[in-house]
């Protein structure tokens, strides 16, 4: 059995890890939850992780208590669930999969993000 690489993704390539090949322990950089980013911003970073489920992203934050609110609201508010699918969709359709953008998704927390 072979051992994940580990990258450090920064975010402003949204796509990058769509273009791993193996699965991948990932860095993320910057810290999502510094109060100025936007849920927007949030939104697409955490639709792009939940579509590569093969990587396994570490999240760092000073503000784990904005973490934890913004995984309680997606989860159970459907109106901040809805706003977080239209950016799965936006992905989808930037990586010409627009047909995937059916179903319930996966469910939150996200299984293959974890937070330090």
């Amino acid at each position: 059995m072979t051992q994940d690489q580990e990258v450090t993704w920064s975010c402003d390539v949204l796509l990058e890890p769509f273009s791993w090949k193996d699965p991948k322990t990932v860095r993320v950089q910057p810290d999502l939850f510094e109060p100025e980013i936007r849920n927007a911003w949030r939104d697409k970073v955490f639709a792009a992780m939940a579509l590569c489920p093969e990587h396994r992203f570490w999240l760092r934050t000073a503000y784990p208590q904005l973490y934890s609110q913004y995984i309680e609201q997606i989860a159970h508010d459907r109106l901040e669930w809805l706003a977080w699918r239209v950016s799965v969709s936006q992905v989808l359709r930037e990586l010409g999969r627009q047909e995937e953008a059916t179903g319930d998704g996966p469910a939150w927390p996200l299984a293959n993000v974890d937070v330090e």
